[in-house]
């Protein structure tokens, strides 16, 4: 049975439960009171429908103001005629984008509405947060990395927050009957993470979720993001005092560091080969779960990739505890 070589092998995957030694104390406090900055907003959206070539389906094209008033571009898509369903928002993967409407016909075909927005500074969609960058590498995982307020994925979190708020308003297009999440690689660890700030999402379903584990996942990744802050530490001087800088930072976003709150039915998924996300960073994840609703499905051969077998598996896993 493959696996990623410099990972552990599967038996001590299935048991990995690494102490959250970054956690910060005031890591309940530092949520509250960014929920709290956002909860007296009211978010600025603009819907405009579209015709769409497949005729069971309703297309609006999204522009929805966050909190700082940063732009970011989103779909609306709901069963035709279909004003109240479950809702699932989907996140999207890093330096991704919202898609394309056709990406959701598998969830609408079951009954099923979608909220995809682009993350800020991806996509098509501007970042208007100022940020002392960390570093000389491409990419977002430095901007304001010695800033935990500013940080670019608190930012990011707040985002997400704002947008839950603005799908259980009277001011959205469908009126959701349960809410999900929904996710791969950075879309997936966002998900885990807005899923223990958020009690009142029902499902998650995360592929390979980024931004896990960091300790490991600087350590031992071989390819993606992580490496900007390898990078960042080849270059800057003192290393120690910055990477402890660094870390405490991460670890008010790391998702496993939320997954002790979360309570819904999770599906999560993994590639042994994944150079990106290495297994270890997402069994760290899936065994700190709070759920006993949980799954996790493993794929010897597959890296950091979509896996058509498990979107079949996706498909089941919502059916079953969504429209039974």
């Amino acid at each position: 049975m493959g696996r990623q070589i410099a990972d552990f092998p599967l038996n001590q995957l299935k048991v990995y439960q690494p102490k959250l030694i970054h956690k910060p104390s005031d890591f309940g406090e530092f949520w509250v009171e960014q929920q709290q900055q956002i909860n007296s907003l009211q978010p600025k959206v603009s819907i405009d429908w579209k015709e769409y070539v497949i005729p069971t389906m309703e297309v609006a094209d999204l522009l929805f103001v966050s909190w700082d008033g940063t732009p970011l571009k989103g779909w609306a898509i709901k069963p035709k005629g279909v004003d109240q369903c479950p809702v699932m928002l989907s996140i999207h993967g890093y330096t991704g984008s919202r898609g394309l409407p056709l990406d959701y016909v598998k969830w609408v075909s079951m009954g099923i509405a979608v909220y995809a927005f682009d993350v800020r500074a991806q996509g098509s969609s501007p970042d208007y947060a100022k940020y002392n960058n960390g570093g000389r590498t491409l990419g977002w995982m430095l901007n304001g990395i010695h800033e935990s307020e500013n940080y670019y994925y608190t930012n990011v979190y707040k985002d997400l927050l704002f947008q839950l708020n603005w799908i259980r308003s009277s001011e959205t297009p469908i009126e959701p009957t349960r809410i999900g999440l929904l996710g791969s690689s950075q879309g997936g660890g966002l998900a885990l993470g807005l899923a223990g700030l958020d009690q009142g999402v029902e499902l998650v379903v995360a592929d390979y979720p980024f931004l896990a584990n960091f300790e490991r996942a600087i350590e031992i990744s071989q390819a993606g993001p992580y490496l900007e802050f390898v990078n960042y530490f080849k270059y800057t001087d003192p290393q120690y005092e910055t990477y402890e800088s660094v870390m405490q930072t991460l670890g008010y976003i790391d998702c496993v560091h939320f997954c002790d709150s979360i309570i819904c039915p999770t599906l999560i998924s993994i590639g042994l080969e994944d150079p990106v996300t290495p297994p270890s960073t997402v069994f760290a994840a899936y065994n700190h779960l709070r759920t006993s609703n949980k799954e996790i499905e493993i794929y010897p051969q597959y890296a950091h990739e979509v896996n058509p077998f498990h979107e079949e598996k996706k498909l089941e896993f919502v059916r079953k505890n969504w429209l039974e």
